[in-house]
């Protein structure tokens, strides 16, 4: 049983568990754990899963967190979010626990000192199999894109959450039902779900939080943004990955995502577009540019099975 403090996640809604997925975090992780110090009225264990345990090994004395269990899991080196969050998911079911799950980015703030405790008390009004999201404000103080739903047709995630709702009274104390939200700052708890929550681990970098919220939501969950919980958050900060690798683990997210919930169509017209982008970038960014239109054009030439074969290689590659 996974305890700290006599917190533990058999006994209902007010367990929390902060799950955070580390690449060459060091930094940020010091800085948010200074904020998780400072949480006021709550306890919970911090799970920290290093997708770096062999380049950059986590440094657990120089996490400042009075009176917060850390605990480190390594994960293996390079894996993406979901395969580290799912790694955490399977090491808190090991050990008994089934409440609550935070999932917290590296480089989010939790300046207040009372976001733990308030994400706590939400809870407790949420039914078990809800999966709910924050606010994001970005270094500048701007919102964040942090949920918003799928439409059909080419203009798919055009619809976002905004400043508009944060000033509407009339959902002051309430959450707005989305489509997806953002993994940056999402809590569900994964036992809860039959079958149980897990991202897929198909997706190698991004869209693996909007394809389990959409799962999840076909199954009869429901999809919460919360405004009224703000968390901080420093983009890009959190995970130094190379921007080689990025760009083909994105692409290739991507493409696995529009080909899941996207018409043929829609699919058809959006490569065309990428690789029509790519090309003219060839001049300035040849290698990239490159990169990018051999995997898209994968799927254009290819059938649904067969892109994903290829993308395939093109991953281990």
């Amino acid at each position: 049983m996974i305890t700290a403090g006599g917190l533990h996640g058999g006994d209902g809604n007010q367990n929390l568990a902060l799950v955070t997925v580390a690449y060459h975090s060091q930094q940020a992780l010091e800085s948010l754990a200074q904020d998780l110090a400072r949480q006021q009225q709550c306890q919970f264990v911090w799970l920290l899963v290093n997708n770096a345990p062999l380049s950059a090994p986590l440094k657990q004395d120089q996490l400042t967190c009075r009176g917060v269990e850390i605990q480190i899991i390594n994960g293996q080196e390079g894996e993406g979010f979901g395969r580290g969050c799912n790694r955490a998911f399977d090491h808190l079911a090991a050990a008994g626990f089934n409440g609550w799950v935070w999932l917290l980015n590296p480089d989010t703030q939790l300046r207040r000192g009372d976001e733990c405790a308030r994400m706590i008390q939400k809870l407790k009004s949420c039914d078990q199999r809800t999966v709910l999201g924050t606010a994001v404000c970005g270094a500048e103080g701007e919102l964040e894109a942090s949920g918003g739903w799928i439409d059909p047709g080419l203009q798919f995630r055009r619809r976002r959450v905004g400043e508009q709702l944060i000033k509407n009274k009339a959902i002051e104390a309430a959450a707005v039902e989305v489509d997806w939200l953002s993994g940056c700052s999402l809590a569900l708890k994964p036992e809860a779900h039959r079958p149980v929550a897990r991202f897929d681990d198909d997706f190698l970098l991004y869209y693996e939080d909007i394809d389990l919220c959409l799962r999840l939501k076909a199954r009869g969950a429901q999809v919460l943004w919360w405004p009224q919980l703000l968390i901080g958050h420093q983009k890009g900060s959190g995970s130094q990955v190379p921007s080689s690798r990025r760009l083909k683990l994105s692409t290739i997210s991507y493409l696995r995502f529009i080909q899941r919930y996207c018409p043929k169509w829609v699919q058809l017209l959006r490569v065309a577009r990428l690789i029509i982008n790519a090309l003219l970038r060839m001049p300035l960014q040849p290698k990239r540019s490159v990169c990018r239109a051999f995997l898209l054009a994968n799927l254009a030439l290819n059938s649904r099975n067969a892109s994903k074969n290829e993308l395939g290689k093109a991953e281990a590659a």
